[in-house]
């Protein structure tokens, strides 16, 4: 009976809330980080990040390409993986500021879903 127990608390005790307040699962008990684990969807690709100064959030999405692949980058490569991949990105990154581009982190933008979209990027 005391083994049943033990399980049944065991078990009990690696279970998840549901957070209605955070629209969320949240452990039972949580070791470190009290984050929730939402979908909240895809993250904005790296070159949504790139945001003109006077149009944030609003940004022309085929000037910014232009831009892009005249600063080094290939055309379509969202995330950016040629300029990494060839050690350019400090050379992109201050050829598109020096074209009136801000760079956001992905943590400003929010997520692609318009629920957690914080009209920073596009």
């Amino acid at each position: 009976m005391k083994k049943l127990l033990l399980i049944s608390l065991l078990l009990l005790l690696n279970g998840c809330l549901y957070s209605f307040e955070e629209e969320c699962f949240r452990p039972l008990i949580q070791v470190g980080s009290s984050a929730c684990h939402k979908n909240k969807g895809d993250i904005f690709p790296s070159i949504a990040r790139f945001q003109k100064g006077e149009s944030i959030g609003k940004t022309d999405a085929k000037q910014r390409w232009k831009d892009a692949v005249d600063c080094g980058s290939k055309y379509g490569d969202e995330d950016l993986i040629y300029i990494n991949d060839n050690n350019l990105y400090s050379i992109f990154h201050s050829c598109m500021v020096k074209k009136g581009y801000k760079r956001f982190h992905p943590a400003e933008c929010g997520y692609q879903n318009p629920k957690w979209d914080k009209g920073v990027c596009n």
